[in-house]
C-alpha cells in the first residue's frame, strides 16, 4: 500500500515538473505573432472587416496565462469613412493557470488603454455595426450544449485609460462624445465588495453642451452574480453650454442602491439630489425591473427654496409682480409610482408663499399623454405675482368666464389641439383682478381641441357664481362658448373692487349666453353673439341724479340760477331689470326698466364692445311724491316723459337731458288740458241750457192725470 502511494505520488511530481516545464518553455516553442495574419482571415470571413493587430502579441503561461496585444484596429462598414470603428493601443489579460485545474478562475487587472469606438448612422438610419448583429453557428451552439460552471470568479480588477467613445447620429443630425474616460475598480470577487471609479468629460450637439461626470461607489456582487449592491454611490457633473437651463449646471447625486435580478427588484432606500440651490431627499423602489412591465415607487421632497433664485439660475428673467416679496419660497413633498405605461404624484403638498396645494397627478398613455388630477388650495391671491398696474392696464370681466374670454389672447391652440385631461380644482379662497371669491370649484376636461369648464362655481359678494365654459380649438379659429349665472350679488361691493368705483349698487342677478370667435381679446369682442339679462333690486346709480340733471336743466332753459342741493350724486331705484342681444360685439337693449320712488325710466340702444362706444336713450318721467330723491321743483314736469340721451365712451359716458322739448311738451299737455277743460264746461252749460228749455216746454204741456 505504501509502495503504490509513492508511486502515484511520484507521478504527480513529474506532471507537475512537465507542467513547469511546458510553462517555461513554451513561450520559447510558440509564437502567437505567427497566428497575427490568421486571426485577421478568421475575423474577415465572419465579419467582412480588417483586423489590423500592429504591435506584437506577448504570451505569458506561468504562473499566469496571459495575452499582451498592442495597437490593433478593426475596419469601419463600408460606407462610414476611413477610420477604424474600434481600436486600442494595449490590452492585457492574465489569468492565473494553476486555479483552473479546480474550476477556479483567477484573473490579474484587466487592463485597457487607448480604446477608440465610433458609433455611427447614416441618413439612411442605417448603423456601423448593423453588420455584426449576426449571432455565429458557434454561439447558438454553445447555447444548446451546456457548458462546465465555474466554481469561483476573481478578478484583480478591471483598468481602462485614456478611451473614447463618439456617437454620430446623421439622420438627427446629432453627435455625443465621451472622452478621456477613466474606469477602475478594485478586486473584484463574489460576495465581497470592491471600489468603483469612472471619470470622462462629455459633449453633445443635442442639447448642446459639455463636462465632466464623475462616479463613485463601493460594490458588492452576489456569488451567484445575480444581485448587485452600490453603497455610497455618488455622482457628480459639472456641465456648461446653450443647452443647460442658466448654461451651467452643477449636480451631485448620493444614494445607495441594491440590484436583484432573480428577485426582479431594485431598492434605493435613500436619494439625495443638489442642483441649482435645490435640494431633493427621497427613496425608490422597482418591482419586476426586467419585465415587460416593470413597476416603481417612492416619495420625493424638495426642501424649501427661494423660487426667485431659482428662476435666476436657470437663466430666466425673474417677472415683475405687483409684491416684490412674493416668490421668496417653496417646497414640495410626494408619494409617486409609475411604470413603463403611467406616472402618478400621491399625497402631493406643494407650498408656495402663503398658498398651500394639496393633492394628486396622474398621467397616462406616454406616447399621448393623459392627465388626470384632483387639486385644491387654502388660498391664493393672484395679483401679488400679476405685472404691477399701470395706466394702460384695462379693467377685466367681473366672472371667472368672461376673464377667460379676456384671457383667449394667450391661449395655446397647438398645445391644447394635442391636450388629454380631467379633473377638479377646488379653492378655499381666491383674489384675482382685485375680485374676491370663495368655495371655487372648476371640473375641467379636455380632449384633442376641446376644452370644457363644467360645472365652475364660486361664492362672491353675497351671492353665487355659475359657470359652464367651452374653448373649441379643433378648427383653425378657436370658438368660445359661456353659458354664466350670477345670482344675489352685491353689485356695490364688487365694482368697488373690480374698477375703484362702485357705480352701481343692488343686489344683482345676471345670466348670459355667449359665444365668440378668435384667439384674441379684440377678435372675441368684435365677433361676440349671444343673450344676456340682468336685474337690480334696491340700488342706485352712482354718478349721475337724474332728477338734479334735469332740474338744473329746466333752470338753465328758464334763464333761471342752477338750484343748489347737498344730495348724493346718484338715481336711487329700487328695480332695475333688462335684456340684451348681442350681435358681433354690438349690444343691443330694447326694454330697460328703471322703477324709483321719484322716476320711471325705460331705456333702448346700444354699446359697442369693439370700439367701447355708447349710443343709448333713457326716458324719464317724474312720479310719485315730488319731494322724493330731489324732486322738489320738478312738478311741472310731472307726468312728462324726458329724455336723456347717453353717449361718448365707457370711460367718459356723457349725459344729456332734452328738458327743453320735454317743457313744450308739458305747456302742450296743459294747453290741450286747459281746451279740454274749456270744453267740458261749454259742454256742461249746453246741456244745462237744453234741460232747463226742456222744462219749461215741459210746465206748457196737459200732463194733469196722464198717468193716473
Amino acid at each position: 500500500m505504501g509502495k503504490l502511494i509513492k508511486i502515484i505520488l511520484g507521478l504527480v511530481a513529474v506532471i507537475v515538473l512537465l507542467v513547469v516545464a511546458l510553462a517555461i518553455a513554451l513561450p520559447f516553442l510558440v509564437d502567437p505573432n505567427d497566428y497575427k495574419d490568421r486571426i485577421a482571415t478568421l475575423v474577415e470571413e465572419k465579419t467582412g472587416r480588417t483586423l489590423t493587430i500592429e504591435g506584437d502579441i506577448g504570451l505569458s503561461v506561468f504562473p499566469w496565462l496571459g495575452l499582451d496585444i498592442g495597437p490593433t484596429r478593426l475596419s469601419n462598414s463600408e460606407g462610414f469613412g476611413e477610420q477604424p470603428m474600434a481600436s486600442m493601443e494595449n490590452v492585457q489579460v492574465r489569468v492565473k493557470l494553476m486555479p483552473l485545474l479546480s474550476k477556479q478562475l483567477e484573473m490579474d487587472t484587466v487592463k485597457l488603454d487607448g480604446l477608440r469606438l465610433r458609433l455611427a448612422k447614416d441618413a439612411k438610419g442605417r448603423t456601423n455595426w448593423q453588420d455584426l448583429q449576426g449571432e455565429p453557428a458557434e454561439a447558438k451552439q454553445a447555447e444548446e450544449t451546456p457548458g462546465t460552471a465555474l466554481a469561483g470568479l476573481a478578478i484583480g480588477g478591471v483598468q481602462v485609460t485614456d478611451a473614447e467613445v463618439l456617437w454620430e447620429d446623421k439622420a438627427a443630425g446629432t453627435s455625443y462624445v465621451i472622452d478621456d474616460l477613466a474606469f477602475a475598480t478594485g478586486a473584484i470577487k463574489p460576495g465581497e465588495a470592491f471600489d468603483l471609479d469612472l471619470k470622462f468629460l462629455v459633449e453633445s450637439t443635442e442639447p448642446a453642451m459639455a463636462g465632466r461626470i464623475d462616479l463613485q461607489g463601493g460594490v458588492l456582487v452576489a456569488p451567484s452574480l445575480q444581485a448587485v449592491n452600490i453603497s455610497g454611490t455618488r455622482l457628480k457633473l459639472n456641465l456648461k453650454g446653450a443647452g443647460i437651463p442658466g448654461g451651467q449646471m452643477d449636480l451631485t447625486l448620493a444614494t445607495d442602491i441594491a440590484l436583484d435580478l432573480e428577485a426582479q427588484t431594485l431598492n434605493m432606500p435613500q436619494l439625495i439630489v443638489e442642483t441649482l440651490g435645490l435640494k431633493l431627499t427621497g427613496n425608490a423602489s422597482g418591482s419586476a425591473i426586467t419585465g415587460d412591465d416593470p413597476h416603481f415607487k417612492g416619495a420625493l421632497a424638495v426642501e424649501e427654496f427661494v423660487p426667485r433664485e431659482l428662476i435666476k439660475a436657470l437663466g430666466q428673467t425673474v417677472p415683475e409682480t405687483a409684491d416684490a416679496s412674493v416668490l421668496g419660497k417653496a417646497g414640495a413633498r410626494l408619494d409617486w409610482e409609475a411604470s413603463t405605461r403611467h406616472a402618478a404624484a400621491t399625497s402631493l403638498k406643494f407650498q408656495l408663499d402663503d398658498t398651500t396645494l394639496n393633492g394628486s397627478v396622474r398621467i397616462d398613455q406616454f406616447d399621448k399623454p393623459a392627465i388626470g388630477f384632483k387639486l385644491q388650495a387654502d388660498q391664493i391671491d393672484l395679483d401679488r405675482y400679476l405685472p404691477p398696474p399701470s395706466e394702460d392696464t384695462e379693467a377685466v370681466a367681473a366672472t371667472p368666464a368672461a376673464a377667460a374670454a379676456g384671457g383667449a389672447g394667450a391661449l395655446p391652440v397647438e398645445t391644447l389641439r394635442g391636450l388629454n385631461l380631467s379633473g377638479t380644482l377646488k379653492l378655499a379662497s381666491l383674489k384675482a383682478y382685485n375680485l374676491r371669491s370663495s368655495d371655487i370649484e372648476f371640473t375641467i376636461k379636455a380632449n384633442n381641441g376641446l376644452l370644457r369648464i363644467n360645472p365652475a362655481g364660486a361664492n362672491m359678494y353675497g351671492g353665487q357664481y355659475r359657470g359652464d365654459i367651452t374653448v373649441d380649438a379643433r378648427k383653425d379659429t378657436p370658438v368660445l362658448s359661456l353659458n354664466e349665472k350670477v345670482s344675489g350679488v352685491q353689485a356695490g361691493p364688487l365694482l368697488k373692487d373690480l374698477t375703484g368705483d362702485d357705480k352701481l349698487l343692488g343686489t344683482a342677478d345676471f345670466q348670459a349666453t355667449l359665444n365668440g370667435r378668435g384667439a384674441t381679446p379684440e377678435q372675441l369682442r368684435q365677433t361676440l353673439n349671444g343673450t344676456a339679462a340682468f336685474a337690480f333690486t334696491d340700488g342706485a346709480v352712482k354718478g349721475v341724479n337724474l332728477a338734479s340733471l334735469i332740474r338744473n336743466a329746466q333752470a338753465k332753459l328758464k334763464g333761471q340760477p342752477v338750484p343748489s342741493d347737498n344730495l348724493p350724486n346718484q338715481t336711487d331705484f329700487a328695480e332695475l331689470r333688462g335684456t340684451a342681444t348681442v350681435t358681433n360685439g354690438v349690444v343691443r337693449n330694447n326694454d330697460l326698466s328703471l322703477k324709483s320712488p321719484l322716476l320711471r325710466i325705460t331705456g333702448e340702444g346700444e354699446a359697442s364692445l369693439p370700439e367701447e362706444t355708447i349710443d343709448y336713450l333713457l326716458t324719464t318721467k317724474i312720479v310719485g311724491s315730488i319731494e322724493g330723491q330731489g324732486g322738489k321743483g320738478l312738478g311741472e314736469l310731472k307726468g312728462v316723459a324726458i329724455p336723456v340721451r347717453i353717449g361718448g365712451t365707457f370711460s367718459k359716458p356723457s349725459y344729456t337731458p332734452d328738458v327743453g322739448a320735454a317743457l313744450s311738451e308739458a305747456a302742450k299737455a296743459k294747453v290741450e288740458e286747459k281746451v279740454e277743460e274749456k270744453k267740458e264746461e261749454l259742454k256742461q252749460k249746453v246741456e244745462e241750457k237744453v234741460q232747463d228749455k226742456l222744462k219749461d216746454k215741459l210746465k206748457d204741456l196737459p200732463l194733469k192725470g196722464l198717468f193716473n
